[in-house]
């Protein structure tokens, strides 16, 4: 589709068919995002009370907790209040869903699963409005770029939640109308990553989307296969869901020969920070309120979340379990808009197969999460490359149902190897305090 009819006429319409507001939301962000920290500061509070005296008046998990602190009307709910709020756990989501959902909410629930990066599934409740948010914000982020909405972009995915639903109509519709293609972040190897070059080559996108282990695998190809792609290159990588370190992002700057935007969220908090030109990774405090809870000598803490907009199932002060920390100085490039400094607990793993083969540990946890009554998990890859998965459920799954999950992951991981399940009670953090998905005692890739 010709880019400008994609950006003005097609994803509008689009979004407008799914009942999002995403270019409303668009326009007012690029707007805002010129205000003074002042004027910043006083959106962000009136929409902050105002989300307050919502849930105070819809909520019954908020309602509770304001009756802890004393309140018994709604002209005592004040932003004074609000860092006296407890934080909302996981724990609060997974035992107390129902009551975290408004009550009377006229708008559509859509129900979303989260937990791959923790290990612990947690089933949660979004909205239109707030995913209308959501995309907004991510498309602002690229458009610092010159990357406007409806530009040509390819994604290296995994999550069945979006492969799932690429049937031909869908295949069609986004490539044609909305100038956008997913592919498979699951297979790296050499046959699968030629099919990838091809269709870039011929689609020729403005962006690559991914993950960055992912992408960076892919610079590692076009630098041995150059050919492959025919000079080809893209505007803008973004790379998202984990760690961007140091090494990926010179290596994959340097062979693709565009900058590098570094994207900050999960499912469950939702688009959190975007990274500019000049290196800064921005808030979009027009939407989200970021804390850092009992920050050490550092700054750094976990993140606390609030959505500003997220009025079906709100969320305040809600820990998505990330230690990150904000910084004070302005940003070079002029916006006023606060930023993150250091990220750290996000990191995806690969596992190995017998030929050598990487493959995204994604492949496995998705799998998983989807379990019913599924508590935590961990992923363990020994160094004969067979496969050691820890559940805590009770009761245990059934042996056939373990024999259909094992048959998933292995088709999933397109490897016929070894996978042991065990049923503990508990699964401690690592020593950092985080909860690892996935640990490889495999020493070094055959590949």
């Amino acid at each position: 589709m010709n880019e400008w009819i994609a950006q003005y006429v097609a994803l509008p319409i689009h979004e407008r068919l799914r009942g999002r507001r995403t270019m409303a939301c668009y326009q007012s962000l690029r707007q805002s995002e010129r205000l003074n920290s002042t004027d910043l500061k006083l959106l962000q509070e009136h929409k902050l009370l105002m989300l307050m005296r919502y849930c105070w008046a819809k909520v019954p998990f908020y309602q509770h907790r304001f009756q802890e602190l004393g309140i018994e009307k709604e002209e005592q709910i004040t932003l004074g209040l609000f860092q006296r709020l407890p934080p909302v756990e996981r724990v609060d989501v997974r035992e107390q869903l129902n009551d975290m959902v408004a009550r009377g909410y006229k708008g559509r629930l859509i129900r979303h699963t989260t937990g791959g990066s923790t290990g612990e599934p947690l089933v949660f409740y979004t909205d239109m409005d707030k995913e209308s948010w959501h995309n907004a914000a991510k498309l602002r982020g690229r458009a610092w770029y010159g990357v406007e909405p409806g530009s040509r972009q390819v994604d290296f995915w995994g999550s069945p939640v979006e492969l799932d639903k690429l049937d031909a109509f869908r295949v069609f519709k986004d490539r044609w109308l909305l100038n956008h293609i997913v592919l498979s972040a699951f297979d790296l190897t050499d046959d699968g990553l030629a099919r990838d070059a091809m269709l870039l080559r011929q689609f020729c996108p403005r962006l690559v989307y991914g993950y960055p282990t992912v992408l960076y695998h892919v610079a590692l190809f076009m630098e041995r296969q150059p050919e492959a792609f025919e000079g080809w290159r893209p505007e803008l990588i973004t790379c998202t869901s984990e760690v961007l370190y140091p090494n990926q992002r010179r290596k994959i700057e340097e062979v693709f020969g565009c900058p590098v935007g570094d994207e900050y969220g999960s499912r469950d908090g939702g688009h959190l920070a975007h990274e500019c030109p000049a290196g800064r990774r921005h808030i979009p405090a027009e939407h989200v309120l970021l804390e850092i809870d009992k920050p050490d000598e550092e700054g750094v803490g976990e993140l606390l979340v609030t959505n500003l907009d997220g009025y079906g199932m709100p969320l305040l002060r809600y820990r998505v379990g990330d230690l990150v920390k904000l910084l004070d100085d302005p940003c070079p490039c002029g916006m006023a808009l606060p930023t993150l400094g250091q990220i750290t607990g996000r990191m995806t793993d690969f596992i190995i197969g017998k030929d050598g083969t990487l493959i995204h540990s994604a492949a496995a946890v998705y799998v998983l999460r989807e379990l019913s009554d599924l508590k935590q998990f961990k992923i363990i890859q020994r160094e004969d490359l067979s496969i050691d998965v820890m559940l805590v459920r009770s009761p245990p799954y059934q042996e056939e149902q373990l024999k259909g999950i094992r048959r998933k992951m292995q088709q999933m991981l397109h490897m016929e190897i070894p996978v042991r399940f065990s049923f503990v009670d508990f699964i401690p953090p690592g020593k950092s305090g985080k909860y690892v998905t996935l640990v490889s005692e495999v020493k070094e890739s055959p590949q």
